[in-house]
């Protein structure tokens, strides 16, 4: 019988018997980047929070009874970066209905970026039937 090439394959195909296949994930750094701006903020929880990644940051968090879409803009430090995944923390019982990513080169605000991709969207739950519990 011959043996896959790749060890990924004979993983997957159920070819494993007494053989150990390690594998080796890429590791994933916090990509640094400042706040540029924000389209309002509650005084409490300024979008400047979200420059320190710590414990104790608060994190940022719009005003109460404002207007719709929110706009948060954030600088890469790296402009040429890759993004491979994106983690979004929102608070248990303050959750966004929608939140849209946008990536832009260029700009210092999003009317006056020259070149926007939109890359999609995520749709959170309301953590209503959890009774504002999940996390």
């Amino acid at each position: 019988k011959k043996r896959p090439e790749n060890p990924a394959a004979c993983f997957q195909k159920g070819g494993l018997s007494s053989r150990v296949v390690k594998f080796r994930l890429p590791t994933m750094n916090k990509l640094a980047f400042s706040v540029v701006s924000s389209s309002g903020e509650e005084s409490d929880y300024p979008a400047r929070e979200l420059n320190k990644h710590s414990a104790e940051t608060r994190g940022w968090q719009s005003p109460r009874f404002c207007s719709y879409p929110q706009t948060l803009i954030l600088q890469l430090h790296d402009p040429n970066a890759t993004i491979n995944q994106l983690q979004i923390l929102s608070h248990q019982s303050k959750i966004p209905t929608k939140i849209e990513v946008v990536i832009g080169r260029d700009g210092s605000s999003f009317a006056n970026c020259p070149e926007v991709k939109r890359l999609g969207y995520i749709s959170l739950d309301s953590n209503e039937r959890s009774n504002y519990q999940a996390r």
